[in-house]
């Protein structure tokens, strides 16, 4: 396993209408993992990371990293991964960073570790998409807190088919005039951000509107723990005093358990009317997808004393009513659940609605699941708000379907995952094209869905993403 490459395969073949039956061993939380591989480069001395999730997000960010001079070394079997920023011999972050979004992480961090080693002095960033001309990028509001941390000058750079952004930072520190940093809605990837960025200034900083989800806290306490004062655990408001004047310390540590990963195989065990022991959970961080859960399925859910498992039961339920669903954020029912929550809700006795401002582009799944018979109808509203901002608001109407097999294809990570759902529950062979987005987010899940009693089959045509250097255990 340690020595192979991960493959990725081109189609899953998935056979289901079986009440499933088995055990599921939670991972590493793929939303914490990619900020504290960034923290990794706050400290020249060496960072160990356990209860790391062997998803192809990993293996890519190791791979920049090891761009950038990094010792990355990873053990998949163990969960560990060892990383040591002792030098940085590179500041230009190619087209390796485009694969995912969160590559935006390495900006703040990158920026913040030059601005105490003087190693470089600007940092060179890959993009999407062609010339701005003054439009919006989707990296806006990140390109804003990078000036609003370092009074950095941006500068956009082309190279054929490649756009570049390039960081300068300032000779001089400047004037710290906008103290406080927001944005309009709550980011998780933003929060991230100018927490990994605050390492490199030495003044007073705050973020108003700051994430209140479980991997900002894991975040937060890893960076409290490698010496970087800042305070505000759980809150919505974060507070840096200034005071941090060079680089942080190593350690080692521990990735949360994936709340969402608990989540999509809670929700599988429903549609599929089976049983599940989910296990290594950290029950309070699921509490707001296990709240709606409890309403729908009153009986057959059952946890250890310690929280960190529970059984899920649904053999006997006699089915159960829709419900109108407004995702917000955390502690709100989550957004990256809503299309796993579309896939079981077409087994509802009654109609359906879920609402989602916070991601309301999130519609491509609906179109991919009708045609497992999945009914659905789904519109973007206008929100009135008495800010000046504008926003949307995805309404999706789920009716009470018939689910069979079908063929399909992945369009991102949740909403592939939504249809491998769907595959599981139909009676029947079904088709998952492009399966690699669900791979970015769900360790282990041919095995896992194999070990509940799905069959699956997976194509020998793929692609494979090299392995990290692997990190061998000192006994």
């Amino acid at each position: 396993m340690n020595s192979e490459s991960f493959f990725i395969p081109e189609k899953l073949s998935v056979k289901g209408g079986k009440a499933i039956k088995g055990t599921v061993e939670i991972s590493g939380a793929k939303n914490s993992i990619l900020g504290l591989m960034a923290a990794a480069l706050l400290t020249d001395e060496e960072i160990v990371l356990h209860n790391v999730p062997y998803i192809t997000d990993v293996l890519e960010m190791g791979h920049i990293m090891l761009d950038l001079g990094v010792n990355v070394q990873f053990n998949p079997e163990k969960k560990i991964l060892y990383l040591h920023a002792k030098k940085i011999t590179n500041n230009v972050l190619n087209d390796k960073a485009l694969k995912f979004r969160a590559s935006y992480y390495l900006w703040g961090s990158l920026l913040a570790r030059f601005k105490h080693t003087n190693e470089f002095n600007s940092l060179k960033v890959c993009v999407p998409g062609g010339c701005s001309f003054g439009g919006k990028r989707p990296t806006d509001f990140h390109e804003q807190l990078i000036k609003n941390i370092f009074g950095a000058e941006i500068t956009e750079e082309h190279d054929g088919d490649k756009n570049y952004l390039v960081f300068g930072l300032p000779k001089e520190e400047p004037e710290n005039v906008n103290p406080i940093y927001t944005t309009a809605k709550v980011s998780h990837g933003a929060t991230f951000h100018w927490l990994l960025s605050i390492a490199g200034t030495k003044d007073f900083k705050m973020m108003y509107n700051s994430s209140l989800e479980p991997e900002v806290s894991n975040l937060i306490s890893m960076l409290q723990k490698m010496g970087l004062d800042v305070i505000g655990n759980e809150s919505t408001g974060l507070v840096y005093n200034g005071k941090n004047r060079s680089l942080l310390k190593g350690g080692i540590f521990e990735v949360i358990p994936d709340r969402l990963e608990a989540a999509t195989y809670a929700l599988l065990a429903l549609g599929a009317r089976g049983t599940v022991q989910i296990k290594g959970i950290n029950l309070d961080h699921c509490s707001p997808w296990l709240k709606q859960l409890t309403k729908v399925a009153r009986n057959g859910i059952y946890y250890s004393l310690d929280k960190k498992e529970m059984i899920l039961d649904f053999r006997d339920i006699d089915g159960f009513d829709g419900f109108v669903m407004q995702m917000s954020p955390y502690p709100g029912f989550e957004t990256d659940v809503q299309q796993i929550w579309c896939a079981v809700l077409g087994l509802a006795k009654t109609d359906s609605v879920i609402v989602d401002m916070i991601w309301p582009g999130r519609s491509a799944h609906l179109l991919e699941m009708q045609k497992f018979g999945l009914q659905s109808e789904f519109w973007k509203l206008d929100v009135a708000s008495s800010q000046n901002t504008s926003s949307e608001a995805l309404f999706a109407h789920i009716i009470p379907s018939k689910i069979k097999p079908a063929t399909a294809k992945g369009m991102d990570l949740r909403g592939t995952m939504g249809i491998i759902v769907l595959a599981s529950i139909a009676k029947g062979k079904s088709t998952i094209k492009n399966p690699e987005f669900a791979l970015r987010g769900y360790p282990n899940l041919v095995k896992n869905l194999e070990g509940l009693g799905i069959e699956v089959v997976f194509s020998k045509e793929g692609s494979c993403i090299s392995s990290l250097p692997i990190y061998r255990i000192k006994e």
